[in-house]
């Protein structure tokens, strides 16, 4: 399987090009497109968070853990004294960790984590925490997650490439263990597309997010990133 770099930078340059193509189809101004670009990095790596040992795992789930117990303080600023905020942030803290740590144990490298299902679960759960936790607009929330979306399958795509030893010509044992619609495991995958549709139906606005790539016109984009880059 491909590395922690490998996922990271191409992740990194498939986000580059989708984020530099929404802002010059004028579906996103500038802070957007970096935002958008963040999420496919997100997306990139999201996916060895089931991984025990796995530098993303380390990573992610302490920039998760504080990113949470931030947004979990911020509600009771100015609600209650900075003791007890303290206090509210440490436990914030700690829980995050230790769900974290509870994930590790109920979940295996390469399940159906590793799947188009989870990916499209990452996708409408992060729109629907922009939307409905951080108060983003709608398009906005839709296609953060979709570029989650793009980075997971990104991650998912350069395993599957990985698995193939071209070198050798023969296909190593994990082949088919990342982009996939299901395992053995049929209960977990009932809960992941259970968990999908129920997300899916929460999501807002569903036909505008739709309605909005009616403007996206990839002739016209194209000439706008000649001229940038002949500037």
């Amino acid at each position: 399987m491909a590395n922690f770099q490998t996922h990271f930078n191409v992740a990194a340059f498939g986000s580059a090009i989708g984020a530099s193509i929404a802002y010059y189809s004028s579906l996103v101004d500038k802070p957007e497109a970096i935002l958008l670009f963040s999420a496919g990095i997100i997306g990139g790596i999201l996916p060895d968070i089931d991984s025990d040992n796995s530098t993303p795992t380390k990573i992610m789930q302490y920039i998760f853990a504080n990113l949470i117990s931030l947004f979990v303080l911020f509600k009771y600023i100015g609600v209650y004294p900075i003791g007890n905020l303290v206090m509210i942030w440490i436990g914030s803290f700690l829980g995050s960790l230790f769900l974290f740590y509870l994930f590790n144990k109920l979940t295996h490298h390469r399940g159906m984590f590793h799947s188009i299902p989870a990916a499209f679960v990452a996708w409408f759960s992060f729109s629907l925490v922009f939307y409905y936790l951080l108060h983003y607009n709608y398009l906005i929330s839709w296609y953060f997650g979709m570029f989650v979306f793009f980075g997971y399958i990104i991650h998912l795509l350069l395993d599957e490439i990985y698995s193939v030893d071209l070198t050798g010509m023969h296909i190593k044992n994990s082949f088919g263990s990342a982009l996939k619609l299901f395992n053995k495991d049929y209960k977990t995958v009932v809960i992941f597309y259970l968990l999908a549709g129920v997300l899916y139906f929460s999501m807002p606005y569903k036909s505008a997010f739709k309605n909005s790539f009616s403007k996206f016109d990839i002739i016209s984009t194209y000439h706008k990133l000649l001229r940038n880059e002949k500037r």
